[in-house]
């Protein structure tokens, strides 16, 4: 077994041990519930599709959820000092950050996987006439924008966690970058282009998931999210390099 899968291993059984892997899915499948059910009443009559409520249902939760699992990945390390440990071992940083990266994502992928029951299952299940409205097609390229989504918002907290030694400081600082950054982005846009207000949502990054679910796919967007994906993991590795150099 390679180290990144026994990294990975490691990380995903200590959330299968905790409440920081168990209670934050539930609260998150019961907030995108509401949010969903909300917008599902909302849209009653309008052009909205399926795969698209759930998907603006999801997307703007997901950085939450992703702050608060990736908020112990180093900083519960550093306080307790295991992180020195970790620094001994002839590991390379970017195994690592990876591993734990993927045990991140994992839980991420597998609530957002679970919260597709409800326009997949429940919804037919108490509307059958809605049936015909499942695109299998459309919800794919739903969930594909949404898993990089994920991954990205992953990445980031993963990298934030590294700078700190309190958790709760961690997932604060990430949910401020993740929500904040995309948000002030959005606001700057507004003040020198306010028609843009009629092209986008209250937050950018939403628009991309009305454009995947409509089958708008933008190379573009895939390539921004694998590159600050890529970048995040970057830095998170570097900076562990020099904290090792530090020891």
């Amino acid at each position: 077994m390679s180290a990144l899968q026994v990294t990975w291993l490691r990380e995903v059984r200590t959330f299968r041990r905790s409440f920081t892997g168990y209670v934050p899915i539930a609260l998150f499948l019961s907030v995108v519930g509401w949010t969903f059910v909300m917008s599902l009443r909302k849209s009653d009559g309008g052009v909205l599709q399926l795969q698209t409520i759930w998907g603006v249902s999801v997307s703007p939760w997901i950085p939450v959820l992703c702050s608060v699992l990736t908020m112990r990945l180093f900083a519960e390390e550093r306080a307790t000092g295991m992180i020195d440990l970790l620094l001994v071992i002839p590991m390379r940083e970017r195994t690592l950050v990876f591993g734990k990266f993927l045990s991140a994502l994992t839980l991420t992928v597998l609530a957002v996987s679970l919260s597709s029951l409800l326009p997949l299952v429940i919804v037919p299940w108490l509307s059958p006439a809605l049936k015909s409205a499942l695109h299998p097609a459309a919800f794919a390229m739903t969930g594909i924008i949404l898993l990089l989504q994920s991954a990205l918002w992953c990445a980031v907290g993963t990298m934030v966690s590294v700078f700190f030694r309190n958790q709760t400081m961690a997932a604060v600082a990430s949910i401020l970058l993740c929500g904040g950054i995309p948000l002030a982005f959005y606001a700057v846009i507004l003040v020198w282009l306010p028609e843009f207000r009629l092209n986008a949502t209250w937050m950018p990054l939403i628009t991309n998931v009305y454009d995947f679910s409509t089958g708008l796919v933008s190379t573009y967007a895939i390539v921004f999210y694998l590159v600050m994906t890529g970048l995040s993991l970057f830095i998170c590795s570097k900076t562990l390099a020099l904290l090792r150099l530090r020891s």
